[in-house]
């Protein structure tokens, strides 16, 4: 049944003189009221004439419309007026029979145009509440936030118990996304909808619909309502109002559904009856307001789509990056994405403590992705790092052990032919009998097996000190011994088996890295700061090269490339450095060490902590919220 845009009412009990209505504009019509609650549906810019008790039971009922306007009719009773409803803003007058044709016009006039002018101001500020709104709407980028915000807004702005929003999927068809109901609960999933839907008619057409009863659909329309929810529910959907959104290039994008119109915003309507009584026809200016908001609606979702596409393409971008930096040294491949997994899951467990003087320490979801970018980019300088120093896994380089290898071989054989040379020229000058011939030579081979046998041991001697330790350790008398060994060449020039950059090389107490060649591994940082400077990043990221950056800083100042101390690391990194060290401790894919159980590399970290190099609280939070379990 369609809305009559009747604006002057009177109820059953009044009774006008003709000539007060003769006066009457030709755009205001009159019509009575059988029953009261009739005037729910017309409140918006109406005037009613009424008796004392039914304005009373008006305005106890619901709250109406501001724009709703009532006049007081006195009966020829004269019931008594109470003070509380003369005082009361809608009440605009009060007429009784006895009042002339001028007055009871003049009042009806002022009533009238009372209520215009309020309408006109309510819609005013309900467009103003649109740009609010929509300026809201604009700032937001995050899209499940976004679409719950839209469906929050309309639902504020239109009274309307429930809002439904429908967007497209990767094939591009139309699906249940994201829904409100403030009467009830439940869950439809994402769900694909058929284009003889509303919704899915809305979005094939672009046009907007609007349904007083979804139950009196016509047979004939080229749509129809799926009562599935409301049967699985017990709900009662009545009044529909659906419009597309859409973007800048008139292209729909989605479709926004209002649900059930209510006589006033704060009620529940959990009852099959409650949907009778107060479910409202969704008005021309609800249509209004829903094509305000769904037009800002439509460009903020293509702008959070947008967004959301090229964050993807970023992302996506800096994942590709990281690989290609690994696959330069393979045997730290996965290193970067799994300190961004340990470094994001640290802060979101810091994010959500109360203790250890960390409760002010609050994370925002752009903030984490700035994290999380600047961990997966904490090594990208490795690619001004010499790829021979690395991927070094062992103290010396494979080219030099073989070298040294060669050294040894040579040793030997030049040993043992010494050795027989030596036999024969004693042999030529002393012509030795065959029995002390025999006995000589036992005697050499004998010393050229246990010298043999001693360069072998040297050999094993050489090849355990090339394999790096974690922990200093001091330097061995057998590789003091190996270092004083030398040898003959044909020319009887002696030169030692280890030059002294081999023998210092195979001296270090930790690592595999020289002094000078830590240094160049150390300048990935700077070369990272440096790299990462060069682009220009968001507002919202714009900390990141600083972040990486101090990711190698200790508490102490003995961290590096800057020494800075505790204060003058920003806190993320101080996060980014637990993960760091703990995924190098724990990493199964390095040759030049085992990978360390969990708990001794936890061990590590708190004896790092007590010594103050790392956060103590930080890795108290790590500890306990189990930030170094990656999550499957």
């Amino acid at each position: 049944m369609n809305k009559i845009p009747f604006k002057l009412f009177l109820t059953e009990e009044i009774t006008l003189p003709p000539e007060a209505l003769a006066l009457l504009p030709a755009g205001i019509a009159c019509r009575r009221l059988s029953k009261l609650s009739e005037i729910a549906e017309q409140a918006d810019g109406a005037v009613v004439l009424l008796t004392p008790t039914q304005a009373q039971e008006l305005l106890t009922a619901a709250p109406l419309p501001e724009n709703f306007v009532m006049i007081v009719w006195s009966g020829a009773d004269r019931e008594i007026i109470e003070p509380e409803l003369l005082h009361h803003p809608q009440i605009v007058g009060v007429l009784d029979p006895s009042c002339s044709v001028a007055s009871i016009w003049t009042t009806l006039k002022s009533a009238l145009a009372l209520a215009a002018h309020t309408s006109h101001h309510a819609v005013e500020r309900m467009l103003e509440q649109v740009l609010k709104v929509g300026r809201a709407l604009a700032s937001e980028k995050d899209l499940n936030v976004l679409l719950s915000l839209i469906l929050t807004h309309a639902r504020d702005l239109t009274a309307a118990d429930g809002a439904s929003i429908y967007t497209f999927n990767n094939d591009k068809r139309l699906c249940f996304h994201l829904w409100q109901n403030a009467s009830t609960t439940g869950d439809a999933g994402q769900l694909p909808v058929g284009e003889g839907s509303i919704a899915g008619y809305v979005a094939r057409t672009g046009s907007p619909l609007t349904v007083e009863d979804a139950y009196a659909i016509a047979a004939d329309a080229p749509y129809r309502f799926n009562s599935e929810q409301d049967r699985l529910s017990g709900y009662r959907t009545r009044s529909l109002l659906t419009v597309p959104l859409k973007n800048k290039a008139d292209e729909v994008l989605g479709v926004l559904q209002l649900i059930n119109r209510k006589t006033h915003a704060g009620l529940r309507l959990t009852t099959r009856d409650d949907c009778e009584r107060h479910v409202l026809p969704f008005s021309a200016q609800d249509q209004m307001i829903a094509f305000a908001l769904a037009g800002q609606a439509g460009v903020a979702l293509e702008n959070s789509l947008l967004y959301g596409e090229i964050e993807r393409l970023f992302e996506g971008f800096i994942k590709a990056s990281v690989q290609a930096i690994e696959a330069r040294d393979p045997v730290t491949a996965g290193h970067s994405f799994r300190v961004a997994a340990f470094t994001e899951q640290l802060a979101r467990a810091v994010d959500r403590v109360e203790q250890y003087g960390l409760r002010d320490i609050v994370f925002s979801s752009s903030q984490l992705r700035e994290l999380r970018y600047a961990a997966l980019l904490h090594d990208f300088g490795k690619v001004g790092v010499k790829e021979e120093v690395l991927v070094k896994s062992k103290k010396l380089y494979p080219l030099r052990l073989e070298l040294i290898k060669q050294r040894f071989e040579y040793a030997r054989v030049h040993t043992r032919q010494k050795a027989y040379r030596n036999l024969l020229d004693l042999h030529e000058q002393k012509m030795l009998t065959p029995a002390e011939f025999r006995r000589l030579r036992q005697e050499l081979e004998q010393a050229i097996s246990a010298e043999a046998e001693r360069l072998k041991r040297y050999w094993q001697i050489v090849l355990s000190a090339n394999e790096p330790t974690i922990s200093p350790q001091e330097v061995s008398a057998e590789l003091r011994a190996v270092a004083a060994y030398s040898y003959a060449d044909d020319e009887a020039r002696e030169h030692p088996l280890l030059d002294e950059f081999e023998f210092a090389d195979l001296a270090l107490g930790k690592g595999s890295l020289s002094a000078k060649e830590r240094a160049q591994i150390e300048s990935h940082v700077s070369h990272t700061y440096t790299f990462l400077s060069l682009i220009p990043w968001t507002a919202d990221l714009s900390n990141l090269p600083d972040i990486a950056y101090a990711h190698h800083e200790k508490l102490d100042g003995s961290g590096y490339p800057r020494r800075l101390n505790g204060a003058e690391i920003p806190v993320q990194s101080k996060i980014m450095t637990i993960a760091d060290i703990y995924d190098a401790l724990t990493a199964s894919d390095r040759p030049y060490k085992q990978a360390l159980p969990q708990a001794q590399a936890l061990d590590i970290l708190q004896e790092e902590a007590d010594k103050n190099k790392i956060d103590r609280n930080l890795l108290r939070v790590f500890i306990e919220a189990e930030a170094y379990r990656l999550k499957a």
